[in-house]
């Protein structure tokens, strides 16, 4: 049984500096970007279904074309690591427009039922 518990700790310790020793790739950050415009716009389909039409259209004319200029920046991003191209404007716009994104939806969505 002690054999097991040693085995267990050398396996964590193997883990954790696997993973501290890894590096955060551009391709690891395109992921994580997609992933958190993926995140806000299930969010914002929720919040959608459940408000009346006149809150409907509000967020049709303000957020919809955020959330669509974000995915269209996340597409040139993917193009953009395929092709080679610098890629850190494209970071770059996307965390702006990120938090653009996040604070419309804290001052405009919030306590929405």
């Amino acid at each position: 049984m002690r054999k097991l518990k040693w085995v267990g700790v050398i396996l964590a310790l193997c883990l954790v500096m696997g993973c501290a020793a890894m590096k955060t790739t551009e391709e690891g950050t395109y992921y994580k970007a997609l992933g958190c415009w993926y995140d806000t716009t299930l969010q914002f389909k929720r919040y959608y279904t459940a408000a009346d039409e006149e809150q409907q259209m509000k967020w049709d004319a303000e957020f919809r074309p955020m959330l669509i200029h974000a995915k269209e920046i996340l597409n040139m991003w993917y193009i953009h690591l395929d092709d080679g191209q610098p890629t850190a404007g494209d970071y770059e716009s996307w965390k702006e427009l990120k938090n653009d994104l996040l604070f419309y939806f804290a001052q405009n969505i919030k306590g929405q039922t």
